[in-house]
């Protein structure tokens, strides 16, 4: 059975209602993004403040913004999977799984004796507040998709994206340069020394600036297909490659290993589909295409040279690291301490296969089950908040339900959008870098970040309404 089809004709766009959208978000996200990520306790509690004015927006575009007779109520057919979510969590935080005593300022969890068949949580407090966070953050990017028809808007978030990112990775870079030791420029002491830029820490800046510059290459082809012969030199789209290029500077510089191969990947995709790109035109206009191709990978030999230089330093200083723990990890002739990290949590998810132990459990939880455990008592046993792979604590925290869930939020309306018949790059290249993300996760934790998420969901939400307007606009592509 084919999709249902969702880009059917809407009500005319309510323009102040898309103007105060735009505005929520943009302000949404800059103050995440410069407020250390949104990985303080106050700037959680800002985003799930201001963040709730996303979810009125939400109430009322679901009100305004009808649509025809036969496919009323779009949202609650795309985001069903996010109430059943909700409601999963909710259950659970009226299912303690534990019982909190408290020994002056000092909290243990002593377990209690809550209902077997239904969701349970350890911190009940602490689930309610990381669930209402991210529902706010998913409407406030789902209105996006919800409000915004005009390619035009949807483009102009994409500039809003990238031009906040550019703006962090400059700052960062110059912080980086002048061998900042705490954030914003040493005004603030970093709780942990791997920062960059605001963000708390480099993985997470990494994930976050790999969606953006993939934001970036979508602008970038969006540009160069609309350029119609003008002197490129006279157009935005170096304006998009100049912002790719800073983006692409700063991860290496962030001392991410991960997230700098990661980037090389998409980058390197990138150039190659430009390649292609530029030897099929020449080709079509029965034209050489030997000394544009010279001249581009040229550029590209030069950009990565100029990376290379500016962060030779801290790459020099990671691989010296790598080689170190590489020669540890043979030497001990053990399992890495990451995969024995990995089979820890598996297990706790185990345990609790069908619901998981409670949303933000993790952290509490996960020392029952953690076997890197020293031999003398005295010796420190390494703590872990995170499991450093979002996909596995997401098992052990809401169970195979709640990741299920998860995934239909993002499969369902994906699988609404007739995607052969979207030729633009738009969309594709948004979804590249979603795509990405979700592989990284596997290997870290990038959902943990609050301006992650919020990136990841902005940048498929604008993806999707995009791929759906340009069906509506172009219906001679359409059966």
């Amino acid at each position: 059975m084919p999709p249902p089809d969702l880009s059917a004709p809407r009500r005319k766009e309510n323009p102040w209602l898309a103007r105060v959208v735009i505005f929520h978000f943009s302000s949404l996200l800059i103050f995440t993004t410069w407020a250390f990520g949104g990985q303080v306790p106050w700037a959680r509690q800002v985003i799930a403040g201001w963040g709730s004015l996303g979810v009125l927006l939400f109430m009322i575009a679901g009100v305004t913004q009808g649509r025809a007779p036969h496919d009323r109520y779009p949202a609650l057919r795309l985001l069903w999977p996010l109430w059943l979510y909700d409601l999963l969590v909710i259950v659970s935080c009226f299912n303690p799984g534990f019982r909190e005593l408290r020994n002056g300022t000092e909290i243990s969890l002593v377990l209690a004796d809550p209902i077997t068949w239904l969701p349970s949580a350890a911190r009940p407090l602490m689930a309610a507040q990381e669930l209402w966070q991210f529902n706010v953050i998913v409407l406030s990017c789902f209105n996006l998709w919800l409000v915004l028809q005009s390619r035009r808007l949807l483009r102009s978030v994409l500039f809003i994206l990238t031009g906040n990112a550019v703006a962090l990775a400059v700052f960062g870079t110059f912080q980086k340069l002048v061998q900042s030791k705490g954030l914003w420029f040493d005004l603030v002491p970093a709780p942990n020394p791997k920062f960059f830029s605001t963000f708390v820490y480099h993985n997470h800046w990494g994930a976050f600036t790999v969606m953006n510059t993939a934001a970036c290459l979508a602008l970038f082809f969006h540009l160069l297909r609309r350029n119609d012969q003008r002197d490129l030199w006279h157009s935005p789209i170096m304006l998009a490659a100049l912002a790719a290029l800073l983006l692409a500077i700063s991860v290496p510089l962030s001392a991410s290993r991960s997230c700098t191969v990661l980037m090389g990947v998409l980058l390197g995709g990138a150039l190659v589909h430009l390649l292609r790109r530029i030897i099929q035109h020449r080709r079509a206009k029965h034209e050489s295409a030997t000394a544009p191709v010279l001249g581009l990978i040229f550029a590209a030999t030069l950009a990565a040279t100029a990376i290379g230089y500016l962060g030779a330093d801290v790459i020099a200083q990671r691989l010296q690291q790598s080689a170190e723990q590489l020669t540890q990890i043979e030497q001990a002739n053990t399992l890495n301490a990451r995969l024995t990290l990995y089979r820890d949590t598996w297990h706790m998810a185990e345990a609790r296969p069908w619901f998981g132990w409670g949303l933000e459990s993790y952290a509490h939880i996960f020392r029952i089950f953690n076997t890197q455990r020293a031999a003398e008592a005295w010796i420190w046993i390494t703590f872990y908040a995170e499991a450093h792979n979002d996909w596995l604590q997401s098992l052990a925290e809401v169970g195979f339900v709640g990741t299920a869930l998860l995934g239909l939020l993002l499969a369902l309306p994906l699988w609404h959008v007739r995607w052969r018949h979207v030729q633009s790059l738009v969309p594709r290249y948004l979804l590249t870098g979603n795509i990405i993300i979700l592989l990284y996760a596997w290997l870290e934790f990038p959902f943990a970040n609050p301006a992650v998420v919020l990136t990841f969901f902005a940048t498929f939400y604008v993806a999707l309404r995009y791929a759906q307007q340009e069906i509506r606009h172009h219906p001679e592509r359409s059966p």
